[in-house]
């Protein structure tokens, strides 16, 4: 009876002695890495810019309700229509359906004309349509309904492409001839405008106005200096503006600094400015003026640049950096720099060791380094190496458990 209860104690010490192995093993980590990525770092002076183009207010008298035919950011060519007037707002919420009738049926149709289902990449679809619903999840949540339509429209096709990659619809035939029957009888009954707004000028419209139109000229940069910026405002907004043009091939990029800092370049210089805008993260630019004052110890720094787009004809302030320096490497945390017999360099796992290599070190911060990367040697670090950040008691050839 004894000997059963002991043996008892014994497995069980075994199983407890097993279970916790298992737990360590299984939370317990020798080492932590993180992969070697390509980088490209930037030193720079930050500005903030004030732009300034040539635009044009478009005004409208007209009674009725206005409808766009042109997004904020389209290019326009010179008479062209801005938008409609039709005798009520039902005309112009009719219009509004319609154009979604139009797009709907479009990617239908595009989505029955793709016949290799089997290479789509449904990844892919699901990242698109994650991502359309996030967009149309921070709209809300921010407030910014302007860009709901186009995201939920969005989110739908995307839905229905993966409904077709994994077969739980096949056949969208029976749903394009219905939005093709609504689509021509609103055709039918759409009244013709009453009148519309064009433009005498090509360009880039855009649905808003800021008062700065008339009060920044490129006529004017000569006269932009440390106090005229400082005594900037913008005129009233016309009850009549409905939008603007943006037109010309060169605009302006104002800012102001210290005049010590102003010094370091020279009228004449190109450029290149950092940007937070998505489509255009940089700018390149050719310094065209240093305004200065005798009253004051700051100057205005006049940039020209010749990109253009939807974004850039839209913004009048943002935050720049004129880009001084670009390191470009391999990026890996600053903490899993090592020193090994007087070397510099990092641990990387290779397979169930530990490999010490050597690095050259172009760039720091006291979060992350750059690396040079070179292909010349077996002995270095190389892109997607798994490099040790944490670890105890590492050395060369070191046998991972």
């Amino acid at each position: 009876m004894g000997e059963h209860k002991a043996l008892k104690v014994i497995l069980c010490i075994i199983l407890v002695v097993f279970i916790g192995n298992q737990i360590y093993s299984s939370v317990y980590k020798p080492i932590t890495t993180v992969s070697a990525e390509h980088y490209t770092a930037t030193e720079g002076f930050k500005i903030q810019g004030i732009v300034i183009r040539e635009e044009k207010t478009i005004t409208s008298n007209h009674s009725g309700a206005m409808h766009f035919v042109l997004s904020s950011g389209e290019r326009v060519a010179k008479n062209g229509v801005i938008a409609n007037i039709y005798s009520n707002a039902d005309t112009s919420v009719k219009v509004n359906r319609i154009e979604q009738l139009k797009q709907r049926i479009a990617d239908i149709e595009e989505m029955q004309g793709y016949n290799d289902v089997e290479a789509a990449d449904i990844s892919l679809v699901n990242n698109k349509v994650n991502g359309s619903l996030n967009a149309m999840i921070r709209g809300v949540a921010t407030g910014d309904f302007s860009s709901f339509e186009a995201d939920s429209a969005e989110l739908l096709t995307n839905i229905s492409r993966r409904q077709m990659i994994t077969g739980e619809q096949t056949d969208f035939s029976v749903r394009l001839n219905e939005l093709k029957a609504e689509l021509d009888g609103l055709n039918a009954s759409l009244p013709q405008p009453v009148g519309n707004i064009t433009t005498d000028v090509s360009g880039y419209f855009v649905s808003s106005v800021d008062g700065y139109e008339s009060v920044l000229s490129c006529d004017n940069i000569d006269n932009v200096t440390p106090e005229y910026i400082d005594q900037l405002k913008p005129e009233s907004i016309s009850n009549t503006a409905v939008g603007k043009i943006v037109s010309g091939y060169t605009w302006y990029i104002a800012a102001k600094v210290d005049i010590s800092e102003s010094l370091k370049y020279k009228v004449g210089d190109k450029l290149t400015l950092k940007t937070t805008i998505k489509s255009t993260p940089e700018l390149y630019v050719k310094l065209e003026k240093i305004n200065t004052s005798e009253n004051t110890d700051t100057a205005v720094m006049i940039f020209s640049c010749q990109q253009m787009n939807s974004e850039l004809a839209s913004i009048r302030k943002g935050a720049l950096t004129i880009i001084n320096s670009t390191y470009s490497g391999l990026r890996i945390p600053t903490k899993s720099l090592r020193v090994q017999e007087g070397k510099t360099g990092v641990y990387i796992r290779s397979g169930m060791m530990v490999k010490f290599v050597e690095v050259k070190v172009i760039y720091r911060t006291d979060e992350y380094i750059i690396c040079e990367q070179e292909i010349s040697n077996d002995q270095v670090l190389r892109l997607y190496d798994d490099v040790v950040v944490k670890g105890k008691r590492l050395y060369d050839g070191k046998v991972i458990d």
